[in-house]
């Protein structure tokens, strides 16, 4: 590691000292060992010299010469729009570690960024990739409502969208690494009709996400409809899964709750363990890291380490080449409980 302390030499002075071409010292010291056809000991000589005479690369000249910052932004909503900040979001929080585990495995650095409204207004991101500032850019967070996605989804840098699109009739040409919903509504609704279950009601969160109409579709392919006068749109909260349910439910029309969020479905739970012991919860967008052993209610269990892992593996091969749209969902798995089944 470089002494901040002590002078540091350049390239030139680097490659004058170990008697070699700039070149050459360059490409050892940009690449693994493994990957170049120079002998292991001229690359040490090499490396143990940079460290004697405290070498730093020089940012600018790096970016000039490779036309790579070799930093990747990471775009999340501010906290006035979430109402919380990003990590408080479990689903952020398992893709970002995943994001970390394939970032180390590559020579970039990873950037956050908020969207907030005044970037959004000056065009700040599209100045990042035209400056040479980004190379590549992660995208969390993005919502149906939301209007600036047409500048982000035009951006002529490498950009892909982690698990929410922000509205279905762009995702023909946007860049995506997502859960499969659709598979997600599809499997929790067949194995309630599998257990008997014929009418159903959804407590489906927020009315702007963009996951609904992939779990609309999911629905519809299990064979059942949905009419709109039994989906509830609310925040992801225990006290509206008990409260909605209890309005659906006191209709007697129902045998059935799904829910998008565990916290929906929990408050669920609760009203029919109290008042509906015939009726039946599924959840459609749940983890395992935060599955509770109380929780009596059918799960699709989302791997979002994976979406961060794959998403950063496949944006960096397209800064480094590849032209392919990225349009990947990332299967789910499910978890049952004795209340609707089978063990997982």
């Amino acid at each position: 590691m470089p002494d901040p302390a002590k002078k540091s030499c350049t390239i030139r002075e680097l490659a004058r000292h170990v008697g070699l071409s700039t070149c050459t010292v360059s490409r050892v010291l940009n690449h693994r060992s493994g990957e170049l056809p120079i002998p292991e000991k001229t690359q040490e000589r090499i490396r143990e010299a940079a460290r004697a005479l405290n070498y730093v690369p020089n940012v600018n000249a790096q970016r000039f010469f490779k036309r790579r910052s070799n930093v990747i932004g990471l775009l999340v909503p501010p906290q006035e729009e979430m109402g919380h900040n990003a990590f408080n979001d479990t689903h952020f929080v398992e893709i970002l570690s995943g994001i970390e585990k394939a970032l180390c495995r590559t020579g970039y650095n990873l950037l956050l960024l908020f969207n907030r409204p005044e970037f959004q207004e000056n065009n700040h991101y599209a100045g990042l990739f035209q400056s040479g500032f980004l190379d590549g850019l992660l995208i969390w967070g993005v919502h149906r409502s939301d209007r600036y996605w047409n500048e982000l989804a035009a951006l002529s840098g490498p950009r892909i969208f982690l698990t929410s699109l922000p509205g279905a009739e762009s995702s023909a040409s946007l860049s995506f690494v997502a859960s499969d919903y659709e598979h997600s509504a599809f499997g929790i609704v067949s194995h309630l009709r599998e257990k008997g279950r014929r009418s159903f009601c959804w407590l489906a969160g927020k009315e702007d996400t963009s996951i609904i109409p992939q779990l609309e579709a999911g629905i519809r392919r299990a064979g059942v409809r949905i009419p709109p006068e039994a989906i509830r749109y609310s925040d992801y909260t225990e006290a509206d899964g008990e409260r909605l349910a209890a309005e659906l439910l006191a209709t007697g029309r129902y045998d059935a709750v799904v829910a998008t969020a565990p916290q929906l479905a929990r408050g669920a739970s609760r009203c029919i363990a109290a008042r509906y012991p015939a009726a039946a919860v599924g959840c459609f967008d749940g983890q395992s890291s935060t599955r509770l052993a109380t929780d009596r209610f059918i799960t699709a269990l989302t791997n979002d380490y994976e979406i961060g892992v794959t998403a950063l593996e496949k944006l960096v091969a397209r800064i480094e080449g590849g032209k392919e749209p990225v349009q990947l969902k990332i299967p789910v798995t499910f978890a049952f409980s004795e209340t609707t089944g089978r063990a997982e």
